[in-house]
Protein backbone atom coordinates (compact mmCIF):
# COMPACT_ATOMS: atom_id res chain seq x y z
CA UNK A 1 0.00 0.00 0.00
CA UNK A 2 2.03 3.22 -0.89
CA UNK A 3 2.15 5.99 1.85
CA UNK A 4 0.73 9.55 1.84
CA UNK A 5 2.93 11.62 2.34
CA UNK A 6 1.31 14.29 4.89
CA UNK A 7 3.92 16.76 5.13
CA UNK A 8 4.26 18.47 2.06
CA UNK A 9 8.05 21.02 1.83
CA UNK A 10 7.33 24.50 0.96
CA UNK A 11 9.37 27.33 0.32
CA UNK A 12 9.15 30.18 3.15
CA UNK A 13 9.00 33.38 0.97
CA UNK A 14 5.74 31.65 -1.06
CA UNK A 15 3.94 30.88 2.12
CA UNK A 16 5.03 34.26 4.16
CA UNK A 17 5.90 37.03 0.99
CA UNK A 18 6.47 39.68 3.24
CA UNK A 19 8.85 37.93 5.57
CA UNK A 20 7.79 36.75 9.69
CA UNK A 21 9.05 37.94 12.79
CA UNK A 22 9.36 35.68 16.18
CA UNK A 23 7.28 36.69 19.36
CA UNK A 24 8.84 33.53 21.17
CA UNK A 25 9.85 30.40 21.72
CA UNK A 26 8.84 27.56 24.32
CA UNK A 27 8.67 23.98 24.90
CA UNK A 28 5.81 22.17 23.15
CA UNK A 29 4.22 20.11 25.88
CA UNK A 30 2.86 16.55 25.22
CA UNK A 31 -0.70 15.91 25.01
CA UNK A 32 -2.04 13.33 27.82
CA UNK A 33 -5.37 12.63 28.28
CA UNK A 34 -4.96 12.57 32.47
CA UNK A 35 -5.02 15.97 33.66
CA UNK A 36 -3.06 14.34 36.74
CA UNK A 37 0.02 13.60 34.74
CA UNK A 38 2.81 14.94 35.02
CA UNK A 39 3.85 17.46 32.21
CA UNK A 40 6.27 16.15 30.04
CA UNK A 41 7.79 18.19 26.78
CA UNK A 42 7.17 16.63 23.45
CA UNK A 43 9.49 14.38 21.51
CA UNK A 44 9.34 14.46 17.84
CA UNK A 45 8.18 10.39 16.88
CA UNK A 46 10.94 10.40 13.85
CA UNK A 47 14.13 11.46 15.56
CA UNK A 48 13.21 11.42 19.13
CA UNK A 49 14.41 15.47 19.72
CA UNK A 50 12.89 17.93 21.91
CA UNK A 51 9.92 19.59 20.11
CA UNK A 52 9.78 23.52 20.24
CA UNK A 53 6.99 25.97 19.18
CA UNK A 54 8.38 29.36 17.83
CA UNK A 55 5.86 31.70 18.21
CA UNK A 56 5.48 34.09 15.16
CA UNK A 57 3.80 37.13 13.10
CA UNK A 58 3.33 37.26 10.09
CA UNK A 59 4.19 40.43 8.45
CA UNK A 60 1.52 40.74 5.69
CA UNK A 61 -0.85 43.37 7.18
CA UNK A 62 -3.74 41.11 5.38
CA UNK A 63 -3.10 38.26 7.39
CA UNK A 64 -4.55 40.30 10.52
CA UNK A 65 -7.89 39.80 9.35
CA UNK A 66 -7.42 35.74 9.65
CA UNK A 67 -5.16 35.98 13.05
CA UNK A 68 -1.41 37.23 11.92
CA UNK A 69 -0.21 34.97 14.79
CA UNK A 70 1.08 31.69 13.86
CA UNK A 71 3.18 28.75 15.38
CA UNK A 72 6.38 26.47 13.89
CA UNK A 73 7.23 23.39 15.49
CA UNK A 74 11.24 22.57 15.67
CA UNK A 75 12.94 19.87 17.05
CA UNK A 76 16.14 20.41 18.24
CA UNK A 77 18.22 18.87 21.29
CA UNK A 78 18.53 23.12 22.59
CA UNK A 79 15.85 25.31 23.18
CA UNK A 80 16.09 27.40 19.48
CA UNK A 81 17.59 31.29 19.57
CA UNK A 82 15.72 33.56 17.38
CA UNK A 83 17.90 35.93 15.07
CA UNK A 84 18.66 39.13 16.92
CA UNK A 85 16.05 42.71 16.62
CA UNK A 86 17.15 45.17 14.13
CA UNK A 87 16.83 48.86 15.41
CA UNK A 88 13.20 50.15 14.68
CA UNK A 89 11.47 47.02 14.86
CA UNK A 90 9.59 45.34 18.08
CA UNK A 91 10.15 41.77 16.94
CA UNK A 92 13.48 39.63 15.14
CA UNK A 93 12.94 38.87 11.87
CA UNK A 94 12.81 35.52 10.57
CA UNK A 95 12.97 32.45 8.10
CA UNK A 96 12.06 29.31 8.55
CA UNK A 97 14.89 26.74 7.25
CA UNK A 98 13.25 23.01 5.87
CA UNK A 99 9.73 24.43 5.99
CA UNK A 100 6.79 22.17 5.55
CA UNK A 101 2.91 22.39 5.94
CA UNK A 102 0.77 19.32 7.37
CA UNK A 103 -2.65 19.84 6.39
CA UNK A 104 -5.96 18.57 8.27
CA UNK A 105 -9.55 18.71 9.00
CA UNK A 106 -10.15 18.56 12.68
CA UNK A 107 -13.38 16.87 14.22
CA UNK A 108 -15.63 19.82 13.37
CA UNK A 109 -14.77 19.73 9.87
CA UNK A 110 -12.38 22.68 9.78
CA UNK A 111 -10.03 23.08 7.91
CA UNK A 112 -6.46 23.91 8.67
CA UNK A 113 -3.01 23.61 8.60
CA UNK A 114 0.28 23.11 10.64
CA UNK A 115 4.08 23.93 10.03
CA UNK A 116 7.84 22.43 10.80
CA UNK A 117 10.37 23.72 9.95
CA UNK A 118 14.32 22.27 10.38
CA UNK A 119 15.65 25.83 11.83
CA UNK A 120 15.36 29.00 12.14
CA UNK A 121 17.81 32.14 10.72
CA UNK A 122 18.10 36.03 9.89
CA UNK A 123 16.09 37.15 6.83
CA UNK A 124 18.55 36.87 3.78
CA UNK A 125 20.30 33.92 4.77
CA UNK A 126 22.59 35.37 7.51
CA UNK A 127 21.97 32.44 10.58
CA UNK A 128 22.61 33.73 14.61
CA UNK A 129 26.87 32.94 15.20
CA UNK A 130 27.68 33.42 18.87
CA UNK A 131 29.52 36.13 19.33
CA UNK A 132 33.39 36.51 19.01
CA UNK A 133 35.33 36.03 22.11
CA UNK A 134 36.61 39.44 23.19
CA UNK A 135 40.35 39.73 23.49
CA UNK A 136 41.50 41.44 26.67
CA UNK A 137 43.12 45.12 26.60
CA UNK A 138 46.30 45.80 26.68
CA UNK A 139 47.32 48.08 29.51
Amino acid sequence: MPVVPTRFAVEFGEVFPFGAFVLGVEPSMAFSADANAPKQQERDKETGQLVWVVRALDANEDAARFGAEFKVKITADHQPVPPEKLPGFPFPPVEFDGLTITPYANNKGRIAHSFRAKGMQAPGGTARKPAPAREPKAA
